[in-house]
């Protein structure tokens, strides 16, 4: 199945890399099928239309040319380093653990609680790589790591 997949891309993505958006699909679907996909408080409507903004945010200023759902940056693709990525380097991913753990937090279990500690994993692991990956292909990328935070805006 990967290999039907792997032969359309228009670029190398590693064995990892799949791994991860696997692992990363797999944890979003379950937290949208095992609970309301809507907070059931005002408070937690807000995060989730603040991940959904964000989220959104860095999809619309990325632009589908550059956009990828795996950790190696498109051949075509460019860095972006304007709008709201000057404040946080990896927006969407901010927007989904926003989304998913006020998911989390308003209908909690033990398995979703889990899943969601694998989603933060898999995220992690995926900015690491796909910070190597920018760092290698784009000389500017060192002078905006510095100006900017990875996930957390003024944190990390």
């Amino acid at each position: 199945m990967i290999g039907f997949f792997r032969k359309r891309l228009p670029y190398p993505v590693s064995g990892k890399s799949w791994l991860l958006v696997c692992l990363q699909f797999i944890s979003l679907l379950y937290l949208s099928i095992s609970a309301p996909m809507l907070a059931a408080h005002l408070s937690g409507l807000f995060l989730e239309l603040a991940g959904i903004f964000l989220a959104m945010s860095g999809l619309i200023k990325l632009n589908w040319k550059s956009f990828s759902v795996f950790p190696e940056p498109r051949p075509d693709g460019q860095l972006e380093t304007g709008g709201i990525y000057a404040i946080i380097r990896h927006p969407m991913y901010a927007g989904v653990l926003l989304i998913a753990g006020t998911l989390v937090w308003e209908y909690p279990s033990a398995l979703r609680v889990a899943c969601l500690l694998v989603l933060v994993t898999v995220l992690i692991l995926k900015i690491n790589m796909e910070e190597a990956f920018l760092e290698k292909k784009y000389p500017s990328f060192q002078s905006w790591k510095k100006s900017s935070n990875r996930l957390i805006p003024f944190i990390w």
